[in-house]
């Protein structure tokens, strides 16, 4: 992982899961979970866990994507 990725053009081709987690600002817990979904472009190289840089922006625009809000109560 490297904080220097300051724009999309700045990651690497093939992001690992620290990569991921650092993107979406989520847990390793998270970051693993996601991976390990289903409906997640990830590809396993041998142990390791990785997904290519266009599929994560292809899944990450999916128009069925829902987003979670919730009231605020003033």
């Amino acid at each position: 992982m490297n904080d220097d990725y300051t724009s999309w053009d700045s990651l690497p081709l093939i992001l690992q899961a620290k990569d991921v987690q650092m993107i979406l600002g989520i847990s390793k817990g998270k970051t693993y979970e996601l991976m390990n979904s289903a409906d997640f472009p990830t590809i396993y190289l041998n142990k390791r866990m990785v997904v290519p840089k266009d599929k994560f922006y292809e899944w990450l625009m999916q128009d069925n994507r829902k987003i979670k809000r919730r009231a605020i109560y003033v």
